[in-house]
């Protein structure tokens, strides 16, 4: 966001923020429900299964083969968390997609009330004092954030010194149209093809790497 529309700008929230719990259980929600399995999953394929992150050819295969078995895992869990049901002081459980229809019909698209009632007290609005007590939530962050460092003035408030990033290479196919035709058509004759155990993706990691191997 800072390259596309320039720094100090407040395109985009950093750091942590004790107005953002509903975000935060949400990124333990994921991890639990599709980020944890597969993490595990290729960092097993790194250690006993011949995957070298640093080979583009291998990240290509990954893609080839997982990237749509991992987007099809993070729709499901979509679709379900939007069904769940959450707990709302003084209202009746409601679930996110509940929320936004009837929010919609009730607000307009933009969901805001231009005539609502200020805010006596903005420094501790919309803090959920319960949630921000919960040690799951507290142990996930540490787990998956760079510990901040405070610059040469610890009173200023300002962007971290690291964010989080995943640098995804641009790869090309590296095999020509009809070897890539003949690894598709071998793969589909593996029984694990069809499956989604986690272990039936292994081996089909292993045959396919095998497969390319011998091209």
């Amino acid at each position: 966001m800072d390259e596309v529309r320039g720094v100090e700008r407040g395109s985009y929230i950093w750091g942590r923020s004790v107005h953002n719990i509903r975000i935060e259980r949400l990124w333990v929600d994921l991890t639990a429900g599709v980020g944890a399995k597969w993490k595990a999953f290729l960092q097993d394929l790194e250690v006993s299964a011949d995957l070298d992150p640093n080979i583009d050819a291998h990240i290509w295969l990954l893609h080839h083969l997982f990237l749509g078995a991992i987007n099809e895992d993070t729709l499901e869990w979509a679709e379900a968390w939007n069904h769940h049901k959450i707990s709302i002081d003084g209202e009746r459980q409601r679930s996110p997609r509940d929320m936004f229809f009837f929010g919609t019909m009730q607000n307009g698209q933009r969901g805001l009330d231009v005539n609502s009632e200020p805010v006596e007290d903005p420094q501790t609005f919309g803090i959920d004092w319960e949630a921000i007590e919960d040690t799951t939530i507290h142990a996930h962050h540490e787990q998956t954030n760079v510990s901040d460092t405070l610059g040469s003035n610890p009173f200023y408030t300002q962007p971290p010194t690291s964010l989080s990033e995943v640098c995804v290479p641009d790869v090309e196919a590296p095999l020509l149209p009809e070897q890539l035709d003949a690894l598709d058509s071998f793969l589909y004759t593996l029984p694990a093809f069809h499956s989604r155990s986690m272990q039936a993706r292994r081996a089909i990691w292993t045959a396919a790497l095998s497969f390319c191997r011998a091209l």
